[in-house]
């Protein structure tokens, strides 16, 4: 390993398929800004993970993720996982190949791969928080790390809806908003009881996501006002709701200028828990599992490459 190398993980599949796609592409951009690096690609879901730590126990320091944000969610988990090193020894910097793309863009990072690989060079870099889930999967607690958006009710639904068409071949923004409305179509809002900090709520909700950043679902604006270096999640809470308004200001999503909705309110936390038991959870566009579940801030521990 040379002094200062790049450990690149590519997922092959990621953006149904961009990933192996653009290989060529990615490595020969990186060559032409004299860069150096060592390359990994991902054979199955969670693979990242692993790898990332391998690569720190072998001394990298610098990590970039040719893929999308449920590969970067398995870097981050790799991370925030290890003991080899203090999570912000690491540099972590992405490549935007996946499908949604949404963590880059709270960050004002370009889609373009030539772009993106040029903030590698000299980068401008930042601490960011991270967030940690403890949650239920297949009858025992698990842990895991997101460094996005989180939550539950309708859109962890449409989370799962789409993560069932992306196996079947399809992916994208038409995917995505197709499978938004045919579950919205079935969606019946589910009295969920949640503690914010020390006050808790009993309501019908149709939506409840905790934002480190503000983007989710091919880049709506689902958290307008989160920041992810205050040391806050930033809540969106959407009560009961008819459908017939939901798909009146699905425009909206785009804008966050939702949230003026009266059935929107907002809030700020250190601590969420989801205390009703038996709710999809999902975890930078990843179902993760089911509530209950605790969700907590970890002030900037993330060391990230930002846009100039």
């Amino acid at each position: 390993m040379e002094q200062g190398s790049w450990y690149l993980i590519l997922n092959p599949q990621a953006g149904g398929g961009r990933g192996i796609k653009h290989e060529q592409e990615i490595l020969q951009a990186i060559s032409r800004r004299s860069l150096t690096c060592e390359l990994y690609t991902t054979r199955f879901a969670g693979d990242a993970t692993d790898a990332v730590q391998r690569a720190i126990e072998q001394g990298y320091r610098k990590i970039v993720v040719a893929g999308g944000d449920g590969t970067m969610n398995e870097v981050l988990n790799g991370i925030m996982q290890q003991n080899t090193v203090p999570s912000v020894s690491i540099l972590l910097a992405q490549i935007p190949v996946g499908t949604g793309n949404d963590w880059r863009r709270t960050w004002n990072i370009g889609g373009s791969i030539p772009g993106a690989i040029s903030l590698l060079d000299n980068p401008v870099t930042t601490l960011q928080d991270v967030a940690k889930i403890t949650f239920q999967h297949q009858g025992k607690e698990k842990t895991q790390w997101f460094m996005n958006m989180a939550g539950c009710g309708f859109d962890a639904q449409v989370t799962l809806a789409a993560h069932q068409a992306k196996s079947e071949g399809k992916s994208g923004l038409l995917t995505y908003i197709s499978k938004l409305i045919t579950t919205l179509s079935a969606y019946q809002e589910p009295l969920i009881r949640y503690r914010i900090d020390t006050q808790e709520y009993s309501n019908e909700t149709f939506a409840l996501l905790a934002g480190v950043c503000k983007y989710a679902g091919n880049a709506m604006k689902l958290v307008p006002e989160a920041d992810p270096r205050d040391g806050l999640f930033h809540l969106t809470v959407a009560n009961k709701i008819s459908k017939f308004k939901v798909i009146r200001n699905l425009h909206r999503l785009f804008t966050g200028s939702f949230i003026k909705l009266k059935e929107v309110k907002t809030f700020t936390c250190r601590e969420l828990e989801i205390l009703t038991p038996e709710l999809q959870i999902q975890a930078d566009g990843e179902s993760i599992g089911h509530s209950p579940a605790l969700f907590e801030i970890s002030p900037r521990k993330l060391h990230i490459v930002i846009a100039r």
